[in-house]
């Protein structure tokens, strides 16, 4: 190369050069999660090494840990359906450098449950995956390293489907947990468990008008009454089951953030609400991490104490303590 094609070091070339790199930096800094991502690709996402990748959520029963595993630290454990899946992105950036380990056992159409399965027992993967879960959760409290539970499902289509007699997987699976969701709780409670319950969230009506913002996400207002169908009925009835967990159980409700009088907002500003009609988008579900920060808070703060009068010994040789 011809170096007279060059500018010379002294030229005022070079400093024009570096500030518009700098300039196109600072903006592509700028852009916000909710506009550098497609809202088509807009959903939670797990590891891979918990979900094949031509899927976005277990179709096995798996221990799917969410974050670097370590022993001896509390454990919140996500459970539940795509409800509960769609709330990692907001679970995730609601820990940020909080010390506890996030573990989810989530499988689409399958509610939490406690199906009373006997080992080596022929069941659906939904019964399979609820058994993980209680397995799991028995390994986390024998290790007495502090913990919480956060069980999500999409309640009210399980009551509807069973209203309905729906014949498909959705209704088997609502008629078993009209049962053995009760039971879980009464199981959770009998094991100490410490347990959050994601409520209702909104959801995209099937019958609404065609939305000149955008039907792939919807983007328009939506009527709060259709996007919460039910919500008195299936929050009465949250608080019926969860009666024999313990006091400090928390019913949480995630839809004030993009929900007020009587509508939910398709955008609450550039953020999309849902991902598509049945789930929020990743960003939405970061955005309302602060209804998830007390159950973070809560399993760290669960974490075992040193007996009174035994500080731990931080020394290598405890002698010298």
């Amino acid at each position: 190369m011809n170096q007279r094609s060059l500018p010379p070091l002294g030229s005022t070339l070079l400093p024009a050069v570096v500030l518009a790199l700098l300039s196109s930096l600072l903006v592509a800094f700028s852009v916000s999660p909710a506009d550098a991502v497609k809202p088509k690709n807009d959903h939670a996402k797990m590891p891979r090494s918990c979900v094949a990748r031509a899927d976005l959520i277990p179709q096995d029963p798996t221990v799917c840990r969410l974050t670097a595993f370590k022993e001896q630290r509390p454990t919140v454990l996500l459970w539940g359906d795509s409800h509960a899946w769609q709330m990692i992105p907001g679970l995730k950036r609601a820990a940020g450098k909080t010390d506890v380990n996030l573990v989810a056992i989530v499988m689409g159409g399958c509610p939490p449950m406690d199906n009373q399965l006997t080992p080596g027992q022929a069941a659906p993967k939904c019964y399979q995956s609820n058994d993980l879960a209680l397995d799991y959760l028995s390994g986390v409290l024998g290790a007495e390293q502090g913990h919480r539970v956060l069980l999500a499902a999409s309640w009210q289509r399980y009551r509807q489907a069973i209203k309905d007699k729906d014949q498909t997987y959705t209704g088997q699976m609502a008629r078993a947990s009209r049962k053995a969701t009760p039971r879980l709780m009464q199981t959770l409670a009998s094991m100490g468990a410490e347990v959050d319950v994601v409520g209702q969230v909104a959801t995209v009506p099937d019958k609404r008008k065609r939305c000149s913002k955008g039907n792939s996400p919807y983007s328009c207002n939506v009527a709060r009454k259709k996007a919460l169908a039910d919500s008195v009925g299936t929050k009465r009835y949250l608080k019926k089951t969860m009666a024999p967990l313990a006091s400090d159980a928390r019913l949480i409700n995630v839809n004030p953030y993009f929900c007020e009088g009587k509508v939910c907002h398709g955008k609450v500003g550039k953020t999309h609400t849902w991902w598509d009609d049945l789930h929020i988008s990743a960003s939405m579900s970061r955005k309302v991490r602060g209804y998830l920060k007390p159950t973070i808070k809560d399993a760290d703060a669960s974490r075992p104490g040193e007996p009174d009068g035994e500080p731990g010994c931080t020394l290598p040789i405890p002698i010298l303590c």
